[in-house]
């Protein structure tokens, strides 16, 4: 009798385990089947307003359509990024704390060795929203001069250079204006600002002479007088400005900057299927005719790529920046 209850409750607990087995085997798709259940906060790394901010918003409002959830855009700024891009590295891995960055998110990692994360150790990729094809550089409209030729030749001759502003110490915008400056030989002064409005601010008051920026922000600002466009660094001019000149039409050949890109990221170890239901909905969103004209609006070209091949460019992207870096200052 004691033998047979013996047997019984082995059986018993046998099935049990292997209940579990199953349950525990199921988890994956099951919290990918019901995800998301709550909202998702999406951690913009810089100040409100600007491109990166407003991209953001574009995709949060017609994603919460296809999810079915609240997406709530929090800007945290500062540290070129890295304050926000901590906050979801610290995030719990479930899908609802995600990062929307810039390639400053790279840069950061090769320019400062001790900026407390790892893109590729503390992240997973998710997707790439869209590149930008190119900046606009502008200038203080009081300066003595009317076109990109003109500016170097008075930079040249200026024993103290020329100051040139933007969103931060090793922003892809603060690269742009290094490249520049070290292509034709001219001195500067960077004054980085906590984002672009500041930076923007400081070339319309005379602070600065010049800036290099996405071109949409500064649509407005050139309309109206407060700058001078003078070149787009892209392989072909900007929709936004058909009368500005390239850099190579302005005279420099061999000189293109290509534009920023918008990436997304989740915390590591942020369940593949997760990962693969964002992307898959970012990507039917980014296919809707209504937000292609807005992130074109925006200077971008929109993007969606699976979280495999975001992964190899996000790598291609920091060898490409780290032999920029060994040839420009920061500072």
């Amino acid at each position: 009798m004691i033998s047979m209850l013996m047997n019984k409750l082995a059986i018993c607990q046998w099935r049990i385990f292997l209940q579990l087995i199953l349950w525990l085997g199921f988890i994956p798709s099951t919290f990918a089947d019901i995800y998301p259940s709550k909202p998702i906060r999406l951690i913009v790394p810089f100040e409100a307003g600007g491109t990166s901010d407003t991209t953001a918003r574009a995709m949060a409002i017609r994603l919460e359509k296809v999810l079915g959830v609240n997406l709530v855009v929090e800007n945290r700024s500062g540290a070129n990024g890295a304050i926000g891009a901590m906050a979801v590295k610290n995030a719990a891995p479930d899908g609802y704390v995600l990062l929307h960055t810039t390639p400053a998110f790279v840069i950061n990692t090769i320019a400062n060795k001790n900026i407390g994360y790892d893109v590729f150790k503390d992240f997973v990729p998710i997707t790439n929203m869209g590149s930008g094809t190119g900046y606009v550089m502008v200038l203080n409209p009081a300066l003595p001069v009317k076109n990109l030729t003109e500016f170097i030749a008075f930079a040249k001759s200026n024993k103290n250079g020329v100051i040139f502003s933007s969103p931060g110490v090793g922003n892809a915008l603060h690269l742009a204006s290094e490249i520049f400056a070290n292509r034709v030989g001219i001195q500067t002064l960077h004054i980085p600002f906590k984002g672009t409005s500041g930076a923007l601010t400081a070339v319309v008051s005379g602070e600065v002479d010049f800036m290099i920026m996405p071109p949409t922000i500064a649509h407005s600002y050139v309309s109206s007088g407060r700058v001078r466009a003078v070149a787009f660094t892209g392989q072909i001019r900007s929709p936004d400005f058909p009368s500005v000149p390239t850099f190579k039409e302005a005279g420099l050949t061999d000189l293109t900057i290509a534009g920023t890109w918008l990436g997304w990221f989740a915390p590591v170890k942020t369940p593949k299927e997760v990962v693969n239901k964002i992307q898959g909905a970012m990507r039917q969103v980014l296919a809707e005719p209504d937000m292609k004209a807005a992130m074109q609006k925006d200077g971008f070209e929109t993007d969606g790529r699976p979280p495999e091949e975001f992964d190899l460019f996000v790598k291609s992207e920091y060898k490409r920046f780290s032999e920029v870096l060994k040839t420009v200052k920061l500072n």
